[in-house]
């Protein structure tokens, strides 16, 4: 178990693993994950610096529909696999808000070229709806819900 994320949240780095094993988190080769829009969104629990952490993929980044919650940019991406893993996702980071909650976590995908052509903007991007306990782990996610790329 990850000593990164606090015991009273009951969230480890085995949920990622486990996402992989069920096919919810697909493995993908080389860098593809930080590329194309934003997909494969899912939170992950509380980290034991008190901040919650969403895991997802793509050229972009992710905000808390409803909440006026800025992203902590205090990390940069080395030091964000150092402390949750290199499970070939970009994390983000935000202030705890009050549990239990439901929250939506929403994409938000910069148009880009690349080795795989273009992408714009999606006109609906892909989001998240999760339910949190009072220790701050997910209780649900609507993960299915998620676009993978290529689609």
């Amino acid at each position: 178990e990850s000593a990164l994320f606090s015991d009273s949240a009951g969230m480890n780095l085995s949920v990622l693993f486990s996402l992989l094993l069920v096919g919810a988190f697909q493995p993908i080769t080389g860098r593809e994950w930080m590329n194309g829009p934003i997909r494969d969104i899912y939170y992950l629990g509380v980290s034991s610096e008190g901040r919650m952490v969403v895991a997802y993929r793509g050229l972009g980044n992710v905000y808390i529909q409803g909440h006026y919650l800025e992203e902590y940019g205090d990390t940069n991406w080395r030091e964000q696999n150092r402390k949750y893993g290199d499970y070939e996702c970009w994390y983000a980071e935000f202030p705890l808000i009050s549990f239990p909650n439901t929250i939506t976590i929403v994409g938000n995908t910069l148009p880009h070229s690349g080795w795989r052509g273009s992408v714009r903007k999606p006109a609906v991007e892909t989001s998240a709806y999760v339910k949190i306990g009072a220790d701050g782990a997910p209780t649900f996610q609507n993960m299915w819900s998620n676009k993978h790329w290529p689609y």
